[in-house]
């Protein structure tokens, strides 16, 4: 393994440090130091300047709802039915609350950043992972393109509402411009689950390293004991590798084929050897530590972002619910194809965010069991007692420690979770679609009573004038 003094983390981390700042997601700076590493600390003004920003969202937000009823529903942009308030409420309510999460935790995930960051630090001094290039480029392709894409729909969402205010000739004061906080509110929630994401992919990188390492030790113990089995025939019959041959019992040794032989190579008279061999174990007891503080990170990072998510992943959910829903109920009504096509889109920004959290996730773990069938086959090798004995620990260890990102421990984050979140948004869409068509049905019925009374009511009147 490559040994460097020094890792560029920090500087693979500065696109996305940069934007949380600005979205108060991360009241930290950075200050170089002279020997070219970076030390982070927390800032006061900067925990403030969150706190201040996601006050200012919410009164906004607030003030904006107030000016969109305070002349009645039927003045209103958004707010004209029982179910459109239930669906723009909820809307905001679950928006604003994983904000408020990303802002206010970010104080207490700091210390857990902070250990996440030393421990890939030590990882990368053994691993030889100094390239921050790959970092900086993912983390720069998804902020740019998650911020691009919210800009883009929240343009076509303000001007389909806005198009919709013009149309039916409202008052000046209403409009989509009253909701415009909303689209800060999603920026903080995207990269408060982006910061997750970086964590997590910093994770993945490493552990690919890693698997390289196993992957060089597996090809050279092949090439050490092909060298090994060529240096029997020069060897004299005193200093041959004692040779230990088993018979098959069925066969009562009869058979070639089934008897099996075991070489224990006598390496203690090669000095060259010798040298590998130290170098073998050193370099696999290197490895377990790695290994175990990769664990040390995945742990850490479901202690940190636990909690956002878990709101991520609910309010994810029942934004899955209502926008389709929403949409089926407006796609009957006299809406333009533009505003199902906006629609459309915003189901497919939260299909985003609940991909951009999983896939990550599901990458790590598979490079994590990499490792475990990496493990397995260098213990198909012959080594020596105290190498075979490090393998074996390294595989206790990778069976004992698996990696599991978790939301708080309630459910984990891979792809499985795609399909159950797919399964429940069927179930409560079909649900709720049931239960609008009850009351649609309902509705018709009284409609058809009161008719009903009235005619016989108008009836039985003029019987009476005419009697």
């Amino acid at each position: 393994m490559n040994k460097v003094t020094k890792s560029d983390l920090y500087q693979g981390l500065f696109p996305i440090y940069h934007l949380s700042k600005v979205l108060g997601l991360l009241p930290v700076r950075f200050v170089r130091q002279r020997s070219d590493r970076y030390l982070g600390s927390i800032y006061i003004i900067d925990i403030v300047y969150g706190i201040c920003l996601l006050v200012l969202f919410s009164v906004a937000e607030g003030w904006g709802l107030w000016r969109d009823l305070r002349d009645g529903w039927e003045n209103s942009t958004r707010l004209k039915h029982q179910t459109a308030l239930n669906i723009t409420i909820g809307d905001v309510t679950a928006v604003a609350l994983l904000a408020a999460t990303g802002v206010l935790g970010a104080p207490f995930r700091w210390k857990h950043i902070c250990e996440i960051m030393a421990r890939l630090i030590y990882a990368d001094e053994r691993l030889g992972y100094i390239t921050p290039k790959k970092t900086q480029r993912f983390a720069i392709i998804l902020s740019i393109s998650t911020v691009v894409f919210l800009i883009i729909l929240a343009s076509l969402d303000i001007y389909s509402w806005d198009l919709q205010t013009k149309m039916k000739r409202k008052m000046p004061d209403k409009g989509p411009i009253n909701y415009s906080p909303l689209y800060f509110f999603y920026l903080q929630a995207l990269f408060t689950e982006i910061q997750y994401t970086i964590a997590t992919y910093n994770l993945y990188e490493r552990f690919i390293r890693l698997n390289k390492n196993l992957e060089n030790l597996l090809k050279n113990s092949k090439t050490y004991l092909r060298r090994d089995i060529n240096l029997v025939s020069e060897l004299s019959d005193k200093d041959k590798f004692p040779m230990t041959i088993l018979k098959s019992e069925a066969s009562g040794g009869s058979n070639k084929h089934d008897r099996r032989l075991f070489r224990t190579p006598k390496i203690s008279g090669w000095t060259a050897e010798e040298r590998e061999s130290r170098d073998v174990m050193d370099t696999v007891i290197q490895l377990i530590t790695i290994h175990a503080s990769l664990c040390d990170v995945n742990k850490l990072i479901n202690k940190a972002f636990g909690l956002p998510m878990l709101i991520a992943a609910l309010t994810a959910l029942f934004h899955l619910i209502i926008t389709p829903y929403f949409l089926l109920m407006e796609a009957s009504s006299d809406k333009e194809t533009f505003f199902i096509i906006v629609q459309c889109l915003w189901c497919i920004l939260h299909v985003y965010r609940v991909v951009v959290v999983v896939q990550p996730c599901y990458a790590t773990t598979n490079e994590s069991q990499k490792t475990a069938v990496l493990a397995s086959q260098l213990l198909t090798y012959s080594w020596q007692p105290e190498i075979r004995k490090q393998l074996e620990i390294f595989s206790l260890q990778i069976l004992h420690r698996p990696l599991h990102f978790t939301a708080c421990g309630l459910f984990s984050l891979d792809r499985a979770l795609v399909t159950s979140m797919a399964s429940a948004v069927t179930t409560y869409l079909v649900i709720l679609l049931q239960f609008q068509k009850a009351d649609d049905t309902k509705d018709s019925t009284n409609v058809l009573r009161n008719a009903t009374l009235l005619l016989k009511n108008v009836s039985s009147t003029g019987i009476k004038l005419i009697t």
